[in-house]
């Protein structure tokens, strides 16, 4: 820990002069950087700040004025604190320098009985040298931890946990709806460090940079580069401040490598697995002529409609490549074998999803239905049928949004067969794009003001809101769904319409309310 005016007192050498605290006694654990002996009327030419000054008095001798110049001189540096050793040549520290200092929060300390100062400076230098290259030492650790987990390809709860470790303390990964991406608790149980968490957090605003914040004293440290932070993470108790930021920003650093190495590893997968319809997605097929004699020659007949599918497990790929991969292949032979002898074009996107490419829509409920009966976990969403073998391009990637927004709705195959669009509509929309930043900034940019009135205060406006847009904004029908008194809701619809800012009364507001707030519902039930 990082030596104080106070430990250097409790010194057997400083002990023994009989030190006694004369001002700035809030000020004592104040973290000294250097150890200076000095006698100069100057003193302040000489100093950088954060010094433990020493001396006999000589400088500040001559006068009452000099003694208040000489505080002055180390209030204006920031030293850490004056020991003043008292002697006959000088008795007392003048109260006009102590005024100032008391005023400033400056230790002054007087010794009376004789000490030697340098076996003072060569005990404290050595013990702040030593803390120096403790954190010297610590900081090489941080960055060889992380760097050794940056190279495993560590998933983001590994990462997590690493920083918890380090920092000897609760840490918690949040999106930008607050919702808790990882968490790794320390000295407490998990459900005690998440009991209310998203009310918690909004009390403590985004920042910029690592910063000390909110209520409960938590340090926050963005996560993203140039200035796209999509999370943060959040040490809730913080032991040591210092090391805390720098296992924070390390572990941030190293949660945004792992995302762009992700990134970077389904591209290689796509180009790798994909085979033709990764060819077909990336419009790489040539002309309509020669895709049509590519997959006809690949056993896909000519017909006057194609339909991409795409397949896929609820439960999201392991953390481990390997495994991942070996998932995706198995669900690729399971989808081969739905099909049942339908003529079709099954490969890998990704690690976890499967394409298909077939001539009738119809059979995809069969295939579908004889999934599920293979795989449980397993989702098959198909897009729109099109005309053209190039435009089966986006019947594929269509297929992939809805089997993400089909897995996570819990939107079965079992009795309905394919996933379509129509089963999803808005909310499958939104869903598919709750991980974008963008959408949670539009619903913070929407909502913010009334979600941080009802953290501090409460009072239900969230719930009204919710009950007026579903009752299209009619008041009376409110009063009844609310179970409030009309002319009681006025008052609380006009605070709602100024903390959300925005009239209520017009169309577009509500439509926009209405889709941040079905977003917001979303990142909560996930």
């Amino acid at each position: 820990m990082p030596v104080t005016v106070r430990e250097a007192l409790a010194l057997p050498v400083l002990s023994a002069g009989d030190p006694v605290v004369l001002s700035g006694g809030d000020g004592l654990d104040a973290e000294l950087r250097w150890v200076h002996v000095s006698e100069v009327r100057d003193i302040g030419s000489v100093l950088a700040g954060d010094e433990l000054v020493l001396t006999t008095g000589l400088g500040m001798a001559s006068s009452p004025e000099a003694a208040d110049d000489f505080v002055r001189q180390l209030v204006e540096v920031g030293a850490a604190g004056l020991v003043i050793e008292l002697s006959a040549a000088y008795p007392s520290v003048p109260e006009s320098a102590l005024r100032r200092a008391r005023a400033a929060g400056l230790p002054v300390v007087a010794l009376n009985r004789g000490v030697r100062f340098v076996e003072v400076t060569e005990l404290l230098h050595r013990a702040i040298a030593a803390e120096q290259l403790e954190e010297v030492r610590f900081a090489g650790e941080v960055h060889q931890r992380f760097t050794e987990l940056s190279l495993d390809r560590a998933p983001m709860a590994r990462l997590v946990e690493a920083a918890a470790d380090l920092a000897r303390g609760s840490v918690v990964l949040e999106d930008l709806s607050r919702r808790v991406l990882v968490s790794a608790a320390r000295g407490e149980p998990v459900d005690r460090l998440l009991v209310d968490w998203e009310r918690r957090s909004r009390l403590t605003a985004y920042g910029r940079a690592t910063e000390r914040s909110g209520p409960e004293g938590w340090l926050c440290t963005p996560v993203g580069i140039q200035g796209g932070a999509w999370g943060r993470l959040v040490l809730t108790r913080v032991p040591d401040e210092a090391r805390a930021r720098l296992v924070l920003e390390r572990t941030a650093q190293a949660l945004e490598l792992g995302r762009m190495i992700e990134r970077d590893t389904t591209a290689l997968q796509l180009r790798v697995h994909g085979g033709v319809l990764l060819d077909l997605l990336d419009d790489r097929l040539g002309p309509e002529a020669v895709a049509g004699a590519r997959l006809h020659a690949l056993g896909l007949p000519d017909s006057p409609a194609y339909v991409g599918a795409v397949a896929r497990l609820r439960t999201e790929p392991p953390g481990d490549a390997g495994a991942a991969q070996r998932r995706v292949v198995e669900l690729s032979e399971q989808v081969v074998a739905a099909l049942d002898g339908l003529a079709g074009l099954v490969g890998v996107l990704d690690a976890g999803h499967v394409g298909l490419l077939v001539t009738d829509d119809a059979a995809l409920d069969q295939v579908a239905r004889s999934l599920s009966a293979r795989e449980p976990d397993a989702v098959l969403a198909a897009g729109q049928p099109v005309t053209r073998v190039l435009a089966a391009a986006t019947s594929l990637r269509s297929a992939r949004a809805i089997a993400g927004v089909a897995a996570t709705m819990a939107v079965g195959t079992t009795a309905h067969g394919c996933v379509r669009q129509a089963d999803i509509r808005l909310a499958g929309l939104l869903m598919s794009l709750r991980e974008d930043a963008r959408l949670q900034e539009f619903a913070e940019a929407e909502l913010g003001r009334l979600l941080e009135h009802e953290a501090r205060y409460g009072g239900g406006l969230v719930d009204l809101l919710r009950h007026f847009l579903a009752v299209g904004g009619n008041v009376t029908e409110l009063a009844r769904v609310a179970h409030r008194n009309r002319t009681s809701l006025y008052p609380a619809l006009r605070r709602l319409e100024e903390l959300v800012g925005h009239p209520l009364d017009d169309p577009s507001s509500r439509l926009s309310l209405g889709v941040a707030l079905l977003a917001y519902d979303q990142s909560r039930e996930l």
